[in-house]
């Protein structure tokens, strides 16, 4: 798992960078709802971090709503089954506005594009069976929100490591989760005719063909489409 990388702590304390990264995760869709975290040992290891420290930063996601801790046999750390509406309850105290709906598009635009580029000419065939995968796991879940929004957030970051680009998928990263941000904070219902033409596969068909500037150009619509209905509801 991506966010299982030792981490910099140059800039933020410690815990607040393992909760910032298991928040990541999860708004992207790496972690899922009800899905079991790592044992806090193992996390401090690949982290390279103390136990303590772990602890701390669990105990603040905990605190969040985000993750939920059972005791026994069987118990661990887990993603919240209900995640998706303690982000949006968080969103909703910030919401976005068409303007700044604008701009994180035009920055998707440069950032997704070309991360649509270079994964077309560098995604090894692992790499592009599990954005195939991604792919239909979004198609499945079309009338399943939030667990919709989390596959789409999915699908574009494992493109995004597909590209070979550490700063673009730490670009697409921020970009994800905003997203998610804007989306969750939605309060109309998502199972609606503007997301029944909503698909990947332009994208899916420039990749698999190597083509870099279809792959590119498909985004881009791709991009605008998402700034279209989300308009639309917001």
């Amino acid at each position: 798992m991506k966010f299982l990388s030792s981490l910099s702590t140059a800039s933020k304390s410690t815990p607040d960078l393992v909760a910032q990264r298991l928040h990541e995760a999860i708004a992207t869709g790496e972690l899922r709802p009800g899905d079991r975290l790592p044992p806090e040992s193992e996390l401090a290891q690949r982290f390279g971090i103390a136990l303590m420290t772990v602890r701390v930063a669990l105990s603040a996601l905990r605190d969040m709503g985000l993750l939920i801790t059972m005791r026994g046999r069987n118990g661990g750390n887990f993603v919240a089954e209900d995640v998706g509406k303690r982000l949006a309850e968080a969103a909703r105290r910030t919401p976005f506005n068409r303007a700044e709906l604008r701009d994180l598009t035009d920055w998707r635009r440069a950032i997704s594009g070309e991360a649509c580029f270079l994964a077309a000419e560098r995604a090894s065939p692992e790499q592009m069976t599990q954005i195939r995968e991604a792919g239909a796991n979004f198609d499945k879940l079309l009338h399943q929100f939030p667990d919709l929004r989390f596959a789409d957030a999915r699908f574009h970051t494992l493109i995004a490591e597909a590209s070979g680009s550490a700063h673009l998928v730490r670009a697409e990263t921020e970009i994800q989760i905003a997203l998610t941000d804007v989306i969750l904070s939605i309060a109309k219902p998502f199972g609606t005719r503007h997301l029944t033409s909503y698909t990947h596969d332009p994208i899916l068909r420039a990749l698999a063909a190597s083509n870099g500037a279809g792959a590119r150009e498909a985004m881009i619509r791709h991009a605008e489409d998402t700034f279209s209905w989300v308009t639309i509801l917001l």
